[in-house]
């Protein structure tokens, strides 16, 4: 793996000032759009590098036509290109300049649809909703006994009470199980969380790190926060243990943060 140390090194279309725009203007909404981008990316990368069709194509031996290999190899080396182009793109808030293919449209409007996280949220929604839902049974295999825990709600509520009441026996009980289990919020406020995520420049980070990923490079720690953070504001130490870790959970698209993030921009639709 290449090592880079000089921030002069850094593809320039990561330069900060072509990430301004989202940081300053973009909504919950377009902020969790563009994360769903980049989550796609980073599993389109990810399969490059698992070898997978060239295991498909093995003899019994363990041994593969060179051929086959060669047409792997080109398929995936297509495949670079075309990752490098896009996120390329994430780097562009309107459009990219190409010297070969000339300028392409890469933003475009777009509706943003919320995601059905439906056992994420920070509420019970009833399981009878999604049982019937073959998407929603696929997603969680892990939940084989699902048709048996409609017959077991895990929280019944008397709607006759006033919803004063409901909700401070709903809080009062959340208490006690927090205390019980010794789990505190581990997720900012709203606000807080936002305010995190646009400050450790986040989008501009999970996009180097899949462009290091895809180009078999590393750019070290302390060159990438002087690039990231020329005023000072982080270090390498704190990019390595903090900036990154944060953004790579948010390209998990099964992580806390991921969802979190979904969630809020679900709630900003519905304001």
């Amino acid at each position: 793996m290449k090592r880079i140390n000089d921030k002069c090194k850094i593809p320039q279309f990561f330069n900060n000032t072509r990430y301004d725009e989202y940081y300053k203007n973009y909504s919950i909404g377009m902020l969790s759009f563009e994360i769903q981008a980049r989550q796609s990316c980073s599993l389109s990368i990810n399969s490059i590098f698992e070898n997978d069709l060239i295991e498909l194509n093995r003899e019994d031996d363990g041994s593969c036509n060179h051929a086959i290999i060669a047409k792997i190899n080109e398929y995936h080396e297509r495949s670079k290109k075309i990752q490098l182009r896009e996120i390329q793109g994430f780097a562009e808030p309107r459009f990219i300049g190409n010297p070969l293919e000339g300028k392409i449209n890469y933003k475009k409007p777009v509706e943003v649809f919320p995601r059905r996280l439906w056992d994420t949220r920070p509420y019970i929604q009833p399981i009878k909703e999604v049982v019937s839902d073959r998407d929603n049974i696929d997603k969680y295999p892990f939940r084989e006994n699902l048709d048996t825990y409609t017959q077991y709600p895990a929280i019944s509520i008397n709607l006759d009470f006033s919803d004063e009441v409901i909700l401070s026996d709903i809080k009062k009980n959340l208490l006690k199980l927090r205390k019980r289990l010794k789990h505190k919020p581990t997720l900012m406020p709203p606000k807080e969380f936002i305010k995190k995520f646009k400050n450790f420049r986040t989008l501009q980070v999970i996009d180097i790190l899949l462009w290091q990923k895809l180009t078999e490079q590393h750019i070290q720690y302390e060159t990438l926060a002087e690039f990231l953070f020329p005023q000072g504001q982080f270090s390498g130490k704190q990019l390595r243990e903090t900036i990154i870790p944060f953004a790579k959970k948010l390209i998990n698209d099964e992580s806390n943060e991921s969802k979190y993030l979904f969630y809020l921009s679900e709630k900003s639709s519905e304001k």
